[in-house]
């Protein structure tokens, strides 16, 4: 059947609409598709993201709890000083980039001090740490910075939870990582003035509180079986150490690779490989991460 001019332009122009009705709306279906995609993944990111932010100010309020001091002066000044070992400058100056402030150095001894006294920098803090704090003395500084600025201050929930970065961050305060030179012993422990900040951590990673120093009346939380420090390294890869701590911590699962084949009992003589191999980490561990050079 022969079609007339007319009649072949309007099949041809309806076979046109229809492709292009199609390809448009195929190209919508593809569209709506990726933005449901990309509606996903921001959904599904978003959690993450959330997630090492209330991380971060956990482990901040848990290194206020040990190193820091608020201070409210009699005109109503507020302030935060923290103040850490030489070595944790890093430390410090990673909390200068998020909140200001300024750092310098302890004149006479081997430590600095991070102070933040601006308003906004204050204000921001609070509301980032306020709720996580539990040391009862640091608690009772916030309230009265809290009272004069209005704010209501929030008590912390029990420590409870494996994943609490709270616990870094007091660790990376008051924590040490030891190996005991004549029994090879590693030890992760915590020492603290007030018990009632460690007892928590006993259910929750093990190991026990005892009396450290009875003339200064302070107490240690320490674990030193392989277990509980295979356990412990688990958490610190969720809540890292943001402390020069942490090279030591790092070296753990080394320490007790070597000592699984009795490389620390090893002897220069008979077995030197394995003899040369722990000296050379154990070096390592207490030079807290840095190679001395042969």
């Amino acid at each position: 059947m022969r079609l007339g001019t007319s009649e072949a332009i309007r099949l041809s122009s309806t076979s046109s609409s229809s492709s292009s009705s199609s390809s448009s709306s195929s190209s919508s279906s593809s569209s709506s598709s990726s933005s449901s995609y990309s509606s996903f993944s921001s959904i599904f990111n978003k959690p993450q993201k959330e997630a090492e932010k209330e991380e971060k100010k956990a482990w901040l309020a848990g290194l206020i709890d040990g190193d820091g001091c608020f201070t409210l002066s009699k005109k109503g000044y507020a302030a935060l000083e923290i103040t850490m070992d030489l070595k944790d400058s890093a430390t410090l100056y990673y909390i200068k980039q998020i909140y200001g402030g300024s750092i310098k150095l302890r004149s006479g001894v081997k430590a600095i001090r991070y102070r933040l006294h601006h308003k906004k920098g204050i204000l921001f803090l609070i509301q980032d740490i306020n709720g996580l704090i539990r040391n009862p003395d640091r608690l009772a500084q916030l309230n009265k910075i809290c009272i004069h600025k209005g704010i209501p201050i929030i008590y912390p929930a029990p420590l409870i939870h494996f994943d609490d970065a709270w616990v870094s961050g007091f660790f990376d305060s008051h924590g040490t990582v030891t190996l005991n030179s004549l029994t090879h012993q590693i030890t992760i422990s915590i020492t603290q003035k007030n018990k009632l900040l460690l007892d928590p951590l006993v259910p929750l990673y093990k190991g026990h509180v005892y009396i450290d120093n009875s003339k200064y009346i302070s107490y240690k939380w320490a674990i030193s079986s392989k277990s509980d420090l295979v356990n412990k390294l688990k958490y610190f890869q969720i809540c890292p150490s943001r402390s020069y701590k942490k090279a030591r911590l790092l070296l753990i699962p080394q320490l007790l690779e070597l000592k699984a084949i009795q490389a620390h009992l090893a002897d220069p003589i008979s077995d030197p490989l394995k003899w040369r191999a722990w000296n050379k980490l154990v070096n390592k561990f207490q030079n807290f991460g840095y190679e001395e050079e042969e």
